[in-house]
């Protein structure tokens, strides 16, 4: 466990935690949910993303899973793994419960009750059309929370003003629904109360709820949407009903921006990055396959003026209500210039320098692309024509050994917003780290990365404080 590169330093031994069963450790896909509680990282898993996604026929229909992303024997069963913040000892997993039906724990949060209880809570991904949410403390372990709350996970829990607020998703997230916005100051004590954001669509919340952030004493809440992602933020300090205003709306000028995927503080912004569901997917039931673009970047200020700082020419331009796209400031195109960076999948401010994380899908195309050439030659006059062999080889010419070197998620940063550099392009020397799912700054200062990798499992990699001195900030003026 002591591999180093650019700066981060590999803490999984073994990829997916799991040292005695590799197919169970392969299934641990996803670095899902990352947090601390005393003396311990938390990691929640996502099981068999990818493999549960192609296998439903959403996308591609009914293809054959690629070997490589097929695990031998399918366990959808989450699992949370923990290990010491000061390295000693090996990772131990500490909860799997097969009856609850949990496929992951898409969100985990520290929060304190107005009691002084301190717990980790850990929002689960189930089969069941109610929410699911697990609560910790030293003393009785995990415990399911009882509740009926509508919503089939959540990937987004933040404390704001002394209380703790969840957004929840409909157990089919690539379906719209109403706004589900919840808040306790005690889930266990108290239960959840419901935000009613039923009423005027023009002064409330509209579609699935993302990313939330509290900034500037207010809440924001970022949607996902057909037409383009929106952001709300509350009026008050309290989120009400029908006391809310719109930030950001239709996609900030591109409608294929449908998901606010990440939200970020840093040097008195607020940052937004987007995504296009599975890269290629959209939430209108009537277009559900659509051209892949890259990320988009955006900054809000304190009084609610947007900017484009990453981005290009809009794929499906609209005409936001809230502000104009205009160029990015930063001169960057979208993705970084790499149209398969889908997703800003992770945005943290760490060390005067803002971090941000890309999915990238180029992985996919290498054992992708026979089964879905296959499907579309089965189905199409033209392509019969062609012996499939052809189209594979044509399609595999055009990913060139200079793009393979790049297979794998990338990681930027940038000490001001706008001028970024890259920290990794390869998802830290593993191309099958096709995503940086997430980005974690613990009380003792170290910065936590989690990957998804659908090949082998998820790997966990950690920029200790103590090797945080940076002439690359210096020499720019520490900016």
């Amino acid at each position: 466990m002591g591999l180093n590169v650019s700066g981060f330093k590999k803490i999984t031994r073994y990829n997916g935690f799991d040292s005695t069963n590799k197919d169970n450790a392969m299934q641990n896909n996803y670095a899902w949910s990352v947090a601390e509680f005393g003396e311990y990282l938390y990691v929640g898993t996502g099981r068999n993303i990818v493999y549960s996604v192609l296998s439903s026929g959403a996308i591609f229909g009914d293809i054959e899973v690629p070997e490589e992303l097929t695990p031998k024997n399918p366990d959808f069963s989450g699992e949370i793994w923990r290990y010491r913040k000061d390295g000693c000892g090996e990772w131990e997993r500490v909860f799997k419960e097969p009856s609850l039906g949990i496929v992951g724990f898409r969100f985990m949060i520290s929060y304190k009750s107005p009691s002084g209880e301190k717990a980790l809570y850990a929002g689960c991904a189930t089969f069941s059309p109610n929410l699911l949410v697990l609560k910790y403390t030293d003393e009785e372990g995990w415990r399911p929370l009882p509740s009926l709350l509508q919503g089939g996970s959540t990937r987004t829990m933040v404390v704001h003003n002394n209380k703790l607020y969840m957004a929840a998703l409909p157990g089919n997230e690539l379906q719209v629904s109403n706004t589900l916005l919840y808040v306790s100051e005690d889930p266990e004590q108290n239960g959840w109360e419901q935000i009613d954001l039923s009423g005027d669509p023009k002064k409330n919340p509209q579609g699935n709820g993302i990313i939330m952030s509290s900034f500037n004493n207010r809440l924001y809440i970022g949607t996902a949407l057909p037409e383009g992602f929106q952001l709300w933020r509350s009026e008050d300090e309290n989120p009400w009903a029908d006391r809310w205003v719109k930030v950001v709306d239709k996609g900030a000028g591109d409608a294929r921006n449908e998901v606010p995927l990440s939200l970020e503080i840093f040097k008195g912004y607020l940052y937004l990055g987007t995504a296009v569901y599975f890269g290629i997917f959209s939430l209108d039931p009537n277009d559900r396959l659509v051209t892949p673009k890259g990320f988009d970047l955006i900054r809000i200020n304190k009084n609610d003026q947007w900017e484009l700082v990453i981005g290009s020419k809009p794929v499906e331009q609209s005409n936001p209500e809230t502000g104009t796209r205009g160029t990015a400031i930063s001169g960057i195109p979208s993705g970084f210039g790499n149209i398969a960076n889908g997703y800003c999948w992770q945005l943290k401010e760490y060390n005067g320098w803002l971090y941000l994380g890309t999915w990238d899908w180029t992985d996919l195309i290498p054992p992708l692309l026979p089964e879905v050439l296959k499907s579309l030659w089965s189905e199409n006059p033209l392509l019969r024509s062609l012996p499939i062999e052809c189209i594979s080889d044509l399609f595999f010419a055009l990913i060139s050994p200079a793009t393979r070197l790049t297979f794998g998620f990338s990681l930027w940063k940038s000490p001001d917003g706008i001028h970024w550099f890259p920290v990794t392009i390869n998802g830290l020397g593993n191309p099958k780290n096709y995503g940086c799912r997430n980005l974690f700054v613990s009380e003792n200062g170290n910065l936590y990365l989690g990957t998804a990798n659908p090949f082998e499992g998820c790997e966990v990699w950690v920029k200790e404080k103590k090797n945080c001195l940076d002439p690359l900030k210096d020499m720019l003026g520490k900016g």
